[in-house]
């Protein structure tokens, strides 16, 4: 067994922390906060309970669990949700590679040699390099999921626990729970885990997400009814409008309306719209030779007094963030049959090969009346 391998107490898991030894190769991570999703269901044992974890993650000024994150007053309860995605994922490939072809972060090659050319070019829709010609050998990052969105294959739509049938560089990490192990598939293993979230078909709702540690990119939400079975293509059959800009609870608790960038050429399904991710990386890692600038990857989208340093977060920017939020705004499809639905989360990655998702379940009812769009717009 791997090393960090411990009993339990009565009633509860085995755990087994498969950690890999801090790098700077860590891995990007995300959360689904709202509507809470399958993957934080193990936050139903007392070990993970409460925004709790059997370990923690140490930085240079202090530590925290590994999905730390921020849900307004109320405790962010998402247990191991930003340790679901998958690991080894490049544009134009058939399927990851679990990290079998080096570190997925940063990545910088063609994983599997498909020589597909990345569709994000401008810089205004790249998080990182936007210096640099789109192509060229110094646009490291036109192999991850990002450069073509929704493009780079995945192991699962509800992600992988840990990423990969084993612990990548970097985070590679599970804590083993009755209701999954490490290298398990979302979607075979997370059973349905009602929110009661009940969304009108036609309305405009709000879901919030966190970053944990950001790697840009951007990301899309989807829907799949649940009598389907949940795959890729399912999800890919309903991608969810954004009915609006974004906005942002700022690490010091204030609210900002962002000014959304969404993408929808060059994307998959073609014409759906993505979300760029704008909160701007600092201190991101970088392949050998180019190093970890200590600059914003593109201007922050609020006033930050001071870059970031390593391994921290400023007000609206940062590399490890634990107090910023994301509040989106989505437009439910109008002519959706009511009824019972999977809501799935893609976050695409710009600087590494790798892809978070999460799964929750919804309801999905019939509009009551008419509804005003301004009115919606307001609320």
């Amino acid at each position: 067994k791997p090393s960090g391998c411990t009993g339990t107490k009565p009633a509860m898991i085995w755990a087994c922390l498969l950690l890999a030894s801090f790098t700077d190769q860590a891995a990007a991570y995300s959360s689904l906060i709202r509507p809470k999703p399958r993957n934080a269901i193990d936050s139903e044992l007392p070990v993970l309970h409460g925004s709790q974890a059997p370990y923690r993650w140490k930085r240079p000024n202090n530590s925290d669990i590994p999905c730390a994150c921020r849900n307004g007053s109320s405790v962010c309860d998402v247990a191991q949700t930003c340790l679901w995605m998958s690991v080894g994922c490049t544009i134009g490939c058939t399927q990851c590679d679990g990290g079998d072809q080096g570190g997925a972060n940063p990545n910088e090659i063609d994983r599997c040699g498909s020589g597909m050319e990345s569709t994000i070019n401008d810089p205004r829709y790249r998080t990182l390099n936007r210096h640099v010609p789109a192509g060229s050998p110094e646009d490291w990052t036109r192999f991850n999921p990002w450069r073509a969105p929704g493009t780079a294959p995945v192991f699962d739509p509800c992600g992988r626990a840990g990423g990969a049938a084993h612990p990548a560089a970097g985070h590679g990490e599970f804590t083993d729970t009755t209701y999954a192990k490490f290298g398990d598939l979302g979607s075979k293993v997370l059973p349905r885990y009602p929110t009661g979230t009940v969304w009108e078909a036609g309305s405009v709702v709000e879901a919030l997400q966190s970053i944990r540690e950001n790697h840009g990119g951007g990301y899309q939400y989807r829907l799949c009814p649940l009598h389907r079975k949940l795959t890729e293509g399912c999800f890919q059959e309903t991608p969810i409008p954004f009915a609006r800009n974004s906005e942002v609870m700022m690490s010091n608790g204030t609210m900002l309306r962002l000014q959304s960038v969404f993408v929808s050429e060059g994307t998959m399904p073609a014409g759906s719209t993505w979300q760029m991710l704008g909160i701007p990386d600092t201190n991101h890692v970088g392949p050998p030779g180019v190093g970890p600038p200590a600059a914003f990857a593109f201007p922050p989208p609020c006033y930050d007094p001071k870059l970031p340093g390593k391994l921290d977060e400023g007000r609206c920017s940062g590399q490890w963030m634990n107090n910023i939020t994301i509040h989106d705004y989505l437009e439910v499809p109008q002519n959706l049959e009511p009824g019972e639905y999977v809501l799935g989360f893609r976050w695409d990655c710009e600087t590494s090969a790798q892809v978070w998702q999460s799964c929750a379940d919804i309801t999905i009812a019939a509009p009551k009346a008419p509804r005003n769009r301004r009115e919606d717009d307001n609320a």
